[in-house]
């Protein structure tokens, strides 16, 4: 009986090691992903010394020396502050990147505490109504990372009036929007990406892209009729206006009817030189769209309807076929 009893004890303290040993290494991990720096390789270092094991947790450590190392040389000055914590962000996912880290959680929330710290940046240089972080970087994608929509719609639209043709701009709204999910969100997300598309679907940031149906008519496109990866892009607006994800697009005769047309013009007058498949994409769509907007045409001497229709013909016969029982079905 005694023997049973010692051996239960000894089984149990066995369990109280590894209950330990494994309470050591998460308490390491969650310092980490807090940006706790010192705190997690206090506990890392502990880990090691008591079971003399640095296998498993070697990249960990790894990423705590890398991320002590580079917030060493971020300055504490305004305004620069903001810009090099974001310039480090992007040396950070490289690294993880070349390292292939496992962690797919871990790196998640450290993502999250690291663009609060650039938050945190921000308002310290009382910059948070600043359209850019720097360079090209809107301000609303920090806000977007840290789940705060309102104001990242907010802050990119502050963007639009200064850079208006900018995809990527377009774009990052459009995810806010989806991202927020309030009434209206879901249409508004759309015209703001069939907007991006209008100015350079491969400027678009597909990677943060959360249009799942969008997405999916995409690698669609890519596979049912054989077109490379950034060709596919070019032609996703098109498709996308056929299958009705991209809503019809008015444009009033005093805003906007006469510069789309002229835009139109000048892709085509290129297009007659050189037949380049991204320009077929760019006229088929804006064809489309030219023709929603018919009934004010007439007031335009420059461009013919019927005309409109037999470039999209040419350019696309298979494609064109689609949109016309498309407009047949719309009407019905």
């Amino acid at each position: 009986m005694d023997k049973g009893r010692n051996k239960r004890e000894t089984i149990g303290e066995q369990l109280l090691l590894f209950q330990d040993r494994d309470m050591l290494f998460n308490r390491g991990v969650l310092e980490l992903t807090r940006l706790n720096l010192d705190a997690a390789k206090d506990a890392f270092n502990r880990y090691e010394e008591l079971y003399h094991s640095t296998g498993d947790i070697s990249s960990e450590v790894k990423l705590v020396d890398f991320l002590i190392k580079g917030f060493s040389v971020i300055p504490d000055t305004c305004p620069e502050r903001p810009a090099h914590l974001y310039r480090f962000w992007t040396a950070l996912e490289s690294y993880l990147q070349s390292v292939n880290f496992v962690g797919e959680k871990i790196a998640a929330e450290i993502k999250y505490s690291f663009f609060r710290k650039i938050l945190m940046a921000l308002e310290q240089c009382d910059l948070t109504d600043a359209p850019y972080v720097f360079g090209t970087v809107p301000t609303g994608y920090i806000y977007m990372q840290l789940k705060k929509y309102s104001l990242a719609i907010q802050s990119l639209q502050v963007c639009i009036p200064t850079t208006p043709d900018s995809a990527t701009i377009y774009g990052y709204l459009g995810d806010a929007y989806i991202l927020r999910g309030e009434p209206g969100d879901k249409d508004a997300s759309r015209q703001c990406l069939l907007e991006a598309c209008l100015i350079d679907p491969c400027g678009i940031d597909w990677s943060h892209t959360k249009d799942t149906a969008l997405l999916e008519l995409r690698d669609q496109i890519a596979e049912g009729h054989d077109i490379e990866g950034p060709l596919a892009l070019e032609w996703l607006p098109s498709y996308a206006y056929i299958e009705g994800i991209f809503k019809r697009k008015t444009i009033k005769f005093n805003y906007g009817l006469k510069e789309f047309v002229g835009e139109y013009l000048n892709i085509k007058k290129v297009y007659d030189k050189k037949q380049s498949s991204e320009l077929k994409a760019g006229l088929f769509i804006r064809a489309m769209i030219l023709c929603d907007n018919e009934d004010s045409l007439r007031f335009i001497k420059s461009v013919d309807f019927m005309d409109i229709r037999r470039l999209m013909k040419d350019i696309n016969p298979d494609l064109f076929h689609t949109y016309l029982k498309f407009i047949e079905s719309r009407n019905c």
